[in-house]
C-alpha cells in the first residue's frame, strides 16, 4: 500500500535522513522511535505532504510522488496524497471558535463538498468512536488535553484517509490523558487502520505495533517486530537509546 524509495531531506547544510525504504502494507501499524532530531516527525511530514523531499518517491494508494517528476506532476501527487492521509500532530490545532463537531465536520464539508446532514452524522459517529459523544457542542477551551487531541483525531479520520500519521500525539498530555488517546489508537489498530506512528510510548509500541523501526542519525538503523527489537536488539544504538528510555521511566 505504501512504498518508499531512496527517500532524502536536507534542510540546507543539515542532513535531516537519507536513503530511507519503507514498505508499509494495508491494516500494518508501523511505530517509529528513536532519539531526538533522527528524522522521524519530519518523514512523517514527507510521507502527507507538509514537507517536499529532495530524492526518491513516495506512493500511497494510486498516488505517486517522484523527485523526478516536474513541478506540476508534483503538485498533483501532494494534493492527492494529502487526500488520502491523516495526520495528528503533538499541539491540537483545534479551532477555537468551533465546537468539537464542527471542527470534525468542517473539512469534508469544505473538501469532499459533503452536505451538512452528511457530515453531522459521519461527525457524531466518529466522536461517538472516540468517546465523546457528550462533548460535540463543547469549544476546545472546555475540553480537557485528552480530550482535545480526542477530537483532532476524529477531525483526521472524518476524511476516510487510507493512511492515519500519529507524530507523537501524546506528547503534550499527562500521564492519565496519554492512557485516554492511547486507548483510542489501540481500538483504530484493532479495527485494521494502517498507521504510522511516532511515539516514545514503548508500551503501545509493544502491544500494538506489528513493526517497530529504529531511526537515528538520520538513517534506520534497525527494524523488527516488537519482540525482535524490544527482546533481541541487534545494534549498539538501539541498545542504548532503550537503556535511555528505561531509565527516564524509572526516575519519574
Amino acid at each position: 500500500m505504501i512504498e518508499v524509495n531512496n527517500l532524502g531531506k536536507s534542510f540546507g547544510d543539515l542532513v535531516v535522513f537519507r536513503d530511507i525504504h519503507l514498505h508499509i502494507q494495508s491494516r500494518e501499524i508501523v511505530v517509529l522511535v528513536g532519539p531526538s532530531g533522527s528524522g522521524k516527525s519530519t518523514l512523517l511530514r514527507c510521507l502527507n505532504g507538509l514537507e517536499v523531499p529532495d530524492t526518491g518517491s513516495i506512493r500511497i494508494g494510486d498516488a505517486s510522488w517522484d523527485a523526478s517528476q516536474n513541478a506540476a506532476s508534483k503538485k498533483q501527487a501532494i494534493q492527492q496524497i494529502r487526500l488520502l492521509t491523516g495526520m495528528v500532530f503533538q499541539s491540537f490545532n483545534l479551532f477555537p471558535h468551533m465546537t468539537a463537531l464542527e471542527n470534525v465536520t468542517m473539512a469534508p464539508m469544505i473538501v469532499k463538498k459533503m452536505s451538512q446532514t452528511q457530515a453531522a452524522e459521519l461527525g457524531e459517529s466518529l466522536l461517538a468512536k472516540v468517546g465523546l459523544s457528550q462533548k460535540k457542542n463543547e469549544y476546545p477551551s472546555r475540553l480537557s488535553g485528552g480530550q482535545q487531541q480526542r477530537v483532532a483525531i476524529a477531525r483526521a479520520l472524518a476524511m476516510q484517509p487510507e493512511l492515519m500519521l500519529f507524530d507523537e500525539p501524546t506528547s503534550a498530555l499527562d500521564p492519565e490523558l496519554t492512557g485516554e488517546v492511547l486507548a483510542v489508537m489501540k481500538q483504530l489498530a484493532a479495527e485494521g487502520t494502517t498507521m504510522v506512528v511516532v511515539t516514545h510510548e514503548m508500551k503501545f509500541a509493544r502491544e500494538a505495533a506489528n513493526r517497530v523501526i529504529f531511526m537515528s542519525d538520520g538513517k534506520i538503523q534497525e527494524e523488527g517486530t516488537p519482540e525482535q527489537f524490544f527482546d533481541q536488539t541487534k545494534t549498539e544504538r538501539a541498545r542504548r537509546f532503550l537503556r535511555q528510555i528505561e531509565g527516564d521511566a524509572a526516575t519519574e
